[in-house]
């Protein structure tokens, strides 16, 4: 008891000192700024301001609290906390600490928190906003949102680099902002400091970006590529001209992504037979009426009631067939089909829904359907009386199988057209005999050429986010199958992702696979960051290993406190390479103990460039010193406090119970620790 109170005492005392310590990773940069356009245009924008703002347009400085900034007769207005001023045209909040944050209420992402500063202008009737912030603290809120906190840290590494190469190809001299928050550059949503990986993964990639001949390269990046990336020519036109003007964009199988659970497939079973199955109802028994669901690139809600202001009890999709009950006009002058949706009333718009009378052969399958009148047209050009789509009977589909490849030459997965031989009969016109049984060959356009000489999705039930890459065998029929999320051109976010996590692969050897010939370079001082795409014999890059710590996600954890530099390396084995250690401000470091923000960098053996760098993590060691004591109980205080942000390794040192999140549970197993009734286990 009286030690628990010894250290209440000294924690008091020192909490006035140590608030005037600076916590590490919470530093600014030198980068040049960046300006991004807020998604919100109102002429009136409710802002919460946290800290000090210089507003030089209006010769004051406010402090923290609520605020509303308006548009009066083409001048910009603030007003709040007894303030109430009104400039030209324009009102530039400067923040006057790097910790300072400002809500802005009402984006098109909701209320968000911004750093850096903050520029309101009057712009053709409404409010100009600009946040104007240094470029590493913007990528805070772009891998975030572009990636996932919770992908692997080599992975978010890439997607940091790209991202900053990206954004600094975009900064100007001119215009009122840089970039915008959505997919149109980027998305950005301001900055949350419980990303800490995400973070990190900026710090530690610090200024880092690709070239290509001494030039930032556009290092474009998608959700998934479906199993092979694909060339720009393809997607945006210009054929071959717009692929040589990215060398470093080649076609190339990605296994990584093909790998990956989360990548995006659409797989379309068609069978081969059809008579008697699930899939053929002639005279469904679905009533004298059917509505049948039409004009569809995914699918339609299907409502409570005849209006969208009735709530969704489901969907339907292309082909489906309901029985039709009614058809009622609303208030707005749209037409709703009444129908029969698993047993209670649904409404489905008529704009995807087509009632017809319920005769011949009704599909619900989507191919099926498309099939079904490919060979009415086929039937009706070449002389056959017959009268419409559903009087076609599809008895079989015999073979189905790639057609003409997408882009001939270029080696893609993906496919134009598929070839099909259907067995069909047919109801001729004024008969209820069905004619003998024919074989058709048809062809199902899967994609169709665009204007700018890329090809996209010409059917509905192919999601047009993603790429045809054609037809396959399947028991008992085939598979017509979609890949890929997004354009498909640069890295892949979920072959990023398998390569750091599945096989270990560093950031430098994600970007050298997807963007082959580049080099990681500085920013400012244009030098070259070494890194695995500069050894030049593939299989040789240098590895540790060690029986007694834990390597992982580029951090180095399991070390007791007050460890010994020369007890540390005496564990570590090096293959191919180097090691050297060195301290948080970058000195080599070749005595004394290990501490949190150390750094142990894997070089190559020859060159003695830096391949990897790990981060040494000791739990509890949260101000880096190597030992536990009461000042990292306080910065893990201060924390919880919001009096001061941890981030980074310290973040991640803080994070003792490994949640990802640093809570009361943390601070009270420092605690434990310091009492000697539990201790921090590493």
């Amino acid at each position: 008891m009286k030690k628990l109170f010894k250290i209440g005492i000294f924690l008091f005392i020192l909490s006035a000192f140590i608030l005037s310590i600076d916590t590490h990773g919470s530093a600014g940069t030198d980068y040049s700024t960046i300006r991004v356009k807020i998604s919100i245009s109102k002429t009136s924008i409710p802002i919460v301001v946290s800290g000090s703002y210089k507003i030089p347009e209006a010769g004051i400085t406010i402090s923290s609290g609520s605020y509303t900034i308006s548009l009066n007769n083409n001048k910009v207005r603030i007003q709040g906390n007894g303030i109430d001023k009104t400039a030209n045209n324009c009102i530039s909040l400067i923040s006057q600490a790097k910790n300072n944050l400002i809500t802005i209420k009402g984006t098109n992402y909701g209320d968000i928190k911004y750093l850096g500063d903050m520029v309101f202008t009057a712009s053709s009737g409404t409010l100009l906003v600009v946040n104007r912030l240094p470029l590493e603290e913007y990528l805070y809120g772009v891998v975030a949102y572009e990636m996932s906190n919770s992908f692997p840290l080599e992975a978010l590494k890439a997607q940091a680099v790209c991202a900053r190469g990206y954004a600094a190809s975009k900064i100007k001299t001119s215009g009122a902002y840089d970039v915008v928050d959505t997919t149109s550059d980027q998305v950005y949503k301001g900055y949350n400091p419980s990303y800490q990986r995400v973070i990190q993964a900026v710090n530690e990639t610090k200024g880092q970006v690709l070239t290509y001949n001494g030039k930032i390269i556009s290092t474009f990046y998608s959700a998934s590529n479906g199993g092979q990336t694909e060339l720009p020519g393809n997607i945006w036109g210009g054929g071959e001209a717009k692929n040589k003007e990215y060398p470093y964009l080649p076609q190339k199988d990605d296994p990584y992504d093909l790998e990956n659970p989360y990548s995006l497939y659409q797989i379309i079973f068609v069978p081969k037979t059809v008579a008697g199955s699930q899939y053929d109802a002639p005279n469904s028994g679905l009533g004298e009426y059917i509505v049948r669901i039409v004009n569809l690139t995914t699918y339609c809600n299907v409502r409570s009631g005849p209006g969208t202001n009735y709530s969704i009890i489901g969907s339907a999709y292309l082909g489906n067939t309901f029985t039709w009950l009614d058809s009622i006009t609303n208030d707005q002058g749209e037409t709703w089909h009444k129908v029969d949706y698993k047993g209670s009333n649904g409404y489905i718009i008529s704009d995807y829904a087509q009632k017809m009378k319920n005769d011949g052969f009704i599909y619900d399958h989507p191919v099926l359907t498309d099939l079904q009148n490919r060979a009415y047209e086929k039937l009706k050009n070449s002389g056959k009386n017959i009268a419409k789509a559903t009087d076609v009977k599809i008895n079989s589909v015999n073979s189905l199988t790639n057609g003409q490849q997408r882009w001939p030459g270029t080696g893609s997965r993906c496919y134009v057209t598929a070839n099909a031989n259907v067995t069909v009969q047919y109801y001729p016109a004024g008969s209820s005999t069905l004619s003998s049984k024919t074989d058709l060959d048809l062809v199902l356009e899967l994609m169709k050429k665009t204007s700018s000489g890329g090809y996209s999705q010409s059917h509905e039930y192919l999601n047009s986010n993603l790429s045809m890459r054609g037809v396959r065998n399947a028991q008992g029929g085939y598979e017509i199958t979609n890949g890929r999320y997004g354009h498909g051109v640069g890295m892949s976010q979920r072959g990023a992702q398998t390569m750091a996590e599945k096989y270990n692969k560093s950031y430098q050897e994600i970007l050298a696979f997807y963007f082959p010939g580049t080099k990681l370079t500085d920013i400012n001082s244009g030098q070259q960051v070494p890194g695995p795409g500069d050894n030049p014999e593939p299989g040789k890059n240098p590895t540790i290993t060690s029986s007694k710590y834990t390597i992982k996600n580029s951090n180095i954890t399991g070390l007791s406190t007050n460890l010994n530099v020369s007890t540390f390396l005496s564990n570590i084995s090096v293959q191919n390479g180097t090691v050297q250690l060195v301290s948080y401000d970058g000195k080599a470091k070749t005595s004394g103990v290990l501490a949190t923000g150390d750094k142990l960098q894997l070089r190559y053996k020859d060159s003695g460039s830096i391949y990897n760098t790990y981060n040494i993590v000791i739990y509890g060691d949260v101000n880096g010193d190597g030992a536990i004591s009461l000042i990292d109980l306080l910065y893990i205080q201060r924390h919880l406090l919001n009096t001061s942000k941890l981030s980074g390794v310290f973040f991640t040192s803080a994070d003792i119970s490994k949640d990802n999140k640093i809570t009361l549970v943390d601070l009270l197993m420092v605690q434990r620790h310091l009492l000697g009734t539990a201790y921090i286990q590493q």
